[in-house]
């Protein structure tokens, strides 16, 4: 029985629901042929245990009286027993359970009935009931017990024998299966779930039994590290609930958290939040607001509110009912304190995360040596202390956990490993960076495997705070090439790994052959990730009727990509390598900057800002000051103040100031000194606020004007890289010498409307009632007028429909340009991605051509072109500072073949929309490089005496330039 299952992440653990106790094969004796005696078995079989616990216990009680009184069969008599111990298990009377499964067993060995399915079956219970009074260290040896009488009368494969001994051979393994994940043997719970659900398939089990281990199996694979496998199953799981089970059953919340916290292993944070709350809507409905399970689907979906960046509201969730949670499972009761320690100090509350993190410690010391959950409560008080100052105490406690590790024969966690290493290098210690450069190793290559997958996380985000800790202590052991190269796999999200199939696909230009199967494989990975977006979505909003198209074309596509990938690993044996992180050295990169050139590299961490500056003849690197509680609310500020295009007498100047100052420091400053063009990298919030709308100083006086400001615009062109590595790759750079593609001003509005800004739509209103964009139709002529293109196409109004862009995408071009709306995900009735608006066709495209272009639709398109221009809002925008960067759209852009994006990251207004674009098409056209033409661009505003309004920000300073190299 599987009550403790957890899933590992940064911020917050996912704990698993406690399923009922996996029900015996039942055993009909001759006692029970008696017609009075099988109705009375009859009524109690009837009632579910776990939705009508009381009343079963009663009806099973009413079956043993009459069995006694009958000198009914022991093995009947332990059956009875044994269901009533369930059902009081499900009341959360533990003891009392395990009391009734202990007279089965002694009526068992009274009538010599040692050997049978009874038996099994009785020490299987006893062996769940004995870890829930906390005596676990009897659960694998009496479940091994039970197990080995059933592969005594059965044999070991499920699929070969009767369904009837098949269901009670299933049982077993899964029993044993939930009791080595107890003892912490993940790999060896993993290997028996799928015979466990072979052998319930066979049994034709279809009750509460099938979904208990479904979601048990689901959880074990989560912890043995085979997340796909554990998405199957959940999957399944939920699918078989709303086929066989009642709509009012408790066990589709079950389904329903077990999906949340899967994809929440998995890294899919967003599409976790709705199982998560359904789960909790339905355990609070059936079960009580105060039930164990209750209480898990609460702390569950905190964990997913504070992997979304609501760490307040995350914190409220976790702590609630906290002291009833305590009493249930103090293991439990760690998780909720550890992920609210985590919590707070995202939110910068240093205090509540100090007071959690030894709260948690203090609840780990009383759990077993080896308890996954009692490493994580310790390792997160060993966190605190490093990020207060104070790395001895933090190594003390690194000696607890692997004192616990060794204790066990397992090995330290690769963050345990890597915590030790950098509170090792904080105290001076020398051994330190060996111990971090193992666990780094550790981490590669199980970045490299999860990459392949399109059911995982497509930005790997669940390393991400384990590889800024190694950039971390590199950078105090003044270990440059380390430093660079974690910020490297730092950076190895969806976007660069499309850029690297991008680039292996121009590398075989001339091998149309091998040009498909890239295709193949670059556009099919993409629809795989979306499809298995929608397939959740399905799942948790129970539309079980559309799922079968989409489990078909992803099985469909699975075999193109696995085709193609074989092919070209066939065809080209650099293939593997391809697909890995870059190797990069400060001397290759040094090699190819310019002498104006520079690299800015700038990741937020918990405590602090890791910066690194290279020049051709420099390297600046530090550890220094504004961690993620700092800078997120600076950027929040200046966000909504450029995106509500706030006056001078409001602008926040000095956050823009401040922010300045945290992200180039004096030495980072003095080094980038005179360089024109700096090639950043950022993540989190910096990735969502142009560095040029910074504020390298600030005047002292009341009446301030913007044109005067000294923005960073006026010292620097900034082009944000995908990774360090980009800044190695080849690049065309200026110049309008192709083809010009402009869309625009789609005919899809009430021509009554016009609008100012090119708004996201709100949700659940229609397409057709966007406002018209009547600047957009003049800012495409325009901009392809001064292009200097030798071809020109313009698809404006009614000829700016998805099937024209198709018809043109397999052209390259020098500068595409759409000038539209822009849709963010969520919006336009549950949008799942975001999109570009276009024209809806004449109806007979379907989905191809509704006038939504999705950002999987443009991943497909195969537009290859120098430069993407999206004149759009919010185009670079995620939902919040916790979102990865530049995914969406700019993906989508530079997956379809894109060398370049340019995208807004506010509201943008039409008519300075246009000017902006104009003047970047003509900078473009006069030979200058794209970050050099879009600081330009911006300075023509900012310095527009012409026009007043146009040196505000929000005006010139939205668009943001991603250079794919």
């Amino acid at each position: 029985m599987h009550r403790h299952i957890f899933a590992i992440a940064a911020i917050g653990q996912a704990i698993a629901f406690a399923p009922p106790v996996l029900p015996q094969v039942q055993t009909v004796s001759e006692g029970a042929e008696l017609a009075d005696l099988a109705s009375l078995k009859a009524a109690a079989e009837a009632i579910d245990p776990l939705a009508e616990a009381a009343k079963s216990e009663g009806a099973w009680s009413v079956y043993l009286e009459a069995l006694e009184a009958e000198n009914g069969p022991a093995e009947e008599q332990a059956h009875a027993l044994n269901r009533i111990g369930d059902s009081r298990y499900y009341q959360q009377d533990i003891a009392g359970a395990l009391a009734s499964s202990l007279e089965a067993e002694k009526r068992l060995i009274a009538a010599g009935a040692t050997a049978g399915e009874a038996m099994a079956g009785t020490l299987a219970n006893i062996a769940t009931f004995y870890t829930g009074v906390g005596q676990p260290e009897k659960n694998v040896p009496l479940q091994e017990r039970s197990l080995k009488i059933r592969t005594s009368l059965y044999g070991q494969d499920p699929e070969r024998i009767a369904p009837a001994d098949a269901k009670a051979l299933g049982l077993g393994y899964l029993n044993y299966a939930a009791a080595l994940y107890e003892a912490n043997r993940f790999g060896d719970a993993a290997e028996y779930v799928d015979p466990a659900i072979k052998g319930l398939i066979r049994g034709g089990m279809t009750d509460t039994t099938l979904f208990v281990a479904l979601s048990s199996g689901a959880n074990i694979y989560i912890d043995a590290g085979r997340p796909l496998d554990a998405l199957r199953l959940a999957r399944q799981g939920i699918a078989m609930a709303n086929k066989l089970l009642p709509e009012e059953h408790p066990f589709h919340g079950f389904a329903q958290g077990t999906l949340a916290k899967v994809l929440l292993q998995a890294g899919r944070y967003e599409e976790a939040e709705q199982p998560a709350r359904s789960a909790l809507d339905i355990m609070t409905e059936r079960l009580g607001p105060t039930h164990r399970n209750t209480l898990v689907a609460l702390h569950n979906l905190g964990v997913v509110q504070m992997r979304l960046g609501q760490y307040d509201e995350g914190i409220a969730l976790m702590l609630a009912r906290h002291e009833r949670l305590m009493e249930i499972s103090p293991a439990e009761a760690v998780n909720s304190l550890l992920s609210a320690s985590n919590a707070a100090m995202e939110a910068g509350r240093d205090d509540d995360a100090m007071h959690f993190a030894r709260k948690a410690a203090g609840l780990a010391r009383e759990l077993p040596g080896g308890d996954e959950k009692a490493l994580r409560g310790l390792l997160t008080l060993s966190q605190r202390l490093d990020e207060s100052g104070q790395p001895e105490a933090a190594l003390d406690i690194l000696d607890e956990i692997e004192t616990r590790v060794n204790s066990s024969g397992s090995e330290l966690p690769v963050e345990a490993a890597i915590q030790r290493g950098l509170s090792q290098v904080r105290a001076g210690q020398d051994e330190g960076w060996e111990h971090v450069a193992r666990a780094r190793a550790r981490i590669v290559d199980r970045m490299i495997l999860d990459a392949t997958s399109f059911e995982l996380d497509a930005d790997l985000e669940n390393y991400f705070e384990s590889i800024l800790l190694i950039a971390e202590a590199a950078i105090i052991s003044d270990r440059a090439d380390d430093a660079l190269n974690a910020f490297e796999l730092a950076s190895w999200g969806v976007n660069a790994r499309a850029r690297q199939l991008a680039k292996l696909r121009h590398s075989q230009f001339d091998r149309p052959d091998l040009a498909v199967d890239i295709d193949k494989l670059r556009s099919g990975t993409a629809r795989l990730r979306l499809l298995a977006r929608e397939r959740a979505a399905m799942l948790a909003a129970g539309r079980f009727e559309a799922i079968g198209e989409v489990e078909r074309e992803i099985a469909d596509l699975k075999r193109s990509v696995s085709d193609a990938e074989a092919a070209l690993r066939t065809a080209l044996p650099e293939f593997d390598t391809t697909r890995r992180p870059v190797d990069v050295s400060i001397e290759t990169v040094q090699a190819r900057l310019g002498p104006d050139e520079a690299l800015l590299i700038a990741m937020p961490a918990k405590r602090g800002l890791l910066l690194m500056a290279v020049t051709p003849d420099t390297v600046v690197m530090k550890a220094g000051l504004g961690g993620r509680p700092t800078i997120r609310p600076l950027v929040e500020r200046l966000r909504l103040a450029l995106d509500a295009g706030e006056g001078a007498d409001t602008f926040p100047f000095d956050d823009a100031k401040t922010l300045h100052d945290l992200v180039l420091p004096a030495d980072i400053a003095a080094a980038l000194n005179g360089k024109d063009r700096v090639s950043l990298v950022t993540s989190d919030a910096l990735s969502r606020l142009p560095f040029s709308a910074l504020l390298s100083s600030v005047p002292d006086r009341p009446v301030r004007d913007f044109g005067k400001m000294d923005w960073l615009v006026r010292h620097h062109a900034f082009a944000t890289v995908l990774s360090p590595s980009a800044v190695l790759g080849s690049q065309r750079d200026g110049g309008n010498a192709g083809r010009f593609l402009g869309i625009g001003d789609p005919g899809n509005s009430d021509e009554a409307f016009t609008g100012e800004t090119r708004a996201a739509l709100a949700a659940g209103e229609d397409l057709r009632s966007l406002p018209s964009l009547p600047a957009s139709r003049e800012e495409v002529r325009l901009a392809g007028e001064v292009s200097g293109a030798s071809e020109r196409i313009v698809l404006i109004g009614d000829d700016a429909t998805e099937a024209r862009l198709r018809l043109l995408a397999g052209t390259e071009y020098s500068v595409v340009l759409f000038a539209t709306h822009g849709l963010m995900e969520g919006e336009l009735g549950g949008l799942r991605e975001p999109a570009l608006v276009l024209t809806p066709g004449s109806g007979t495209g379907g989905a191809t051509d509704d006038g939504i272009l999705h950002a999987g639709e443009i991943a497909e398109l195969g537009l290859s072109t120098q430069i993407a221009i999206l004149s759009a809002c919010n185009t670079a925008a995620g939902r919040s500072h916790a979102a990865p960067a530049y995914t969406g759209l700019a993906n989508a852009f530079l997956a379809s073949g894109s060398e370049r994006v340019m995208l807004s990251h506010w509201r943008v207004q039409d008519e300075a929309a246009s000017q902006l674009t104009v003047e970047f098409v003509k900078r473009l056209r006069d030979g200058h490089a794209h970050a050099d033409a879009l600081r330009l661009s911006q300075l023509s505003m900012l310095e527009d005496e012409t026009d007043s309004g146009s040196a505000n920000p929000a005006r010139w300073a939205s668009m943001v330039l991603i250079d794919g190299r």
